[in-house]
């Protein structure tokens, strides 16, 4: 029962250092999808039927069509346009004129300063750069020391099997636990940065259109994943050698009494 054990917290602890590492190295975090959005607004600058001979002049863009927006996909370290949804996109992408991936920043630099923004709205934006750095720079980082982590609690709970049972087992829980601590810190971060990039000013630039979809993808569900597994792992870990040992000492109690 004892190996059983030992052998279930391991496997787990590996499910969740391989879904932790899958989140890690992939850049599907957070998706946009605007093709519902480039139909509306295509919708709108359709002209209608005319009534004379003479065209009429097209009507205006809303406000919300002014930006260009292209279906993307990001991580933490790139973030990428997806090939195959915008035919513009694509050809710019094939001759070189546009990058199908640009790395996020770690580091902070000046913004741009944009035309006709005034100067208090400049620092604003700057104040949210930075803010927006140390959100990223958060996740990154436990998200890191969680991998670690996590790699040291797998590698003592195979130790487990040869040598001090007991001990082994519980420094790997207790490892497993610090990770997940961790990984919750460092998921958490992720959703702030993901919500104070969205309410950024001017929202003209920064905010999405209601009709954009966008949202989590399937690498941050494998971090969450690895976030259960890995709490499994951990209180399987650190619970069972005390439950074992009260049983033993329960054994060990009505052995005496029957004697």
């Amino acid at each position: 029962m004892r190996a059983a054990a030992r052998a279930l917290g391991l496997c787990l602890g590996l499910c969740a250092l391989g879904l932790l590492l899958a989140a890690l190295c992939t850049d599907h975090w957070y998706e946009t999808d605007p093709r519902r959005h480039r139909r509306s607004c295509e919708a709108a600058r359709r002209p209608p039927l005319p009534l004379r001979r003479a065209p009429p002049p097209p009507p205006p863009l809303p406000p919300r069509c002014a930006r260009p927006l292209f279906a993307t996909h990001a991580g933490l370290w790139r973030t990428c346009y997806y090939l195959g949804v915008d035919t513009r996109l694509d050809s710019l992408v094939r001759s070189g004129i546009a990058q199908r991936c640009t790395a996020i920043k770690y580091h902070f630099s000046q913004p741009i300063r944009l035309r006709n923004v005034p100067f208090n709205l400049t620092k604003a934006i700057q104040q949210d750069e930075w803010h927006l750095l140390h959100l990223r720079r958060i996740t990154a980082g436990f998200l890191g020391m969680a991998a670690a982590v996590l790699l040291c609690g797998c590698i003592v709970a195979a130790v487990s099997f040869f040598w001090e049972e007991s001990l082994t087992q519980h420094v790997a829980g207790l490892l497993f636990l610090m990770t997940g601590i961790f990984c919750t810190i460092s998921l958490c971060t992720y959703a702030a940065s993901i919500s104070y990039d969205l309410n950024r000013l001017p929202k003209f630039i920064y905010s999405l259109p209601d009709d954009v979809e966008h949202g989590y993808s399937w690498s941050i569900f494998c971090a969450w994943c690895s976030l259960g597994f890995t709490v499994a792992a951990g209180c399987l870990c650190t619970a069972y050698p005390f439950v074992s040992r009260s049983k033993i000492m329960q054994l060990k109690s009505a052995r005496d009494s029957s004697v």
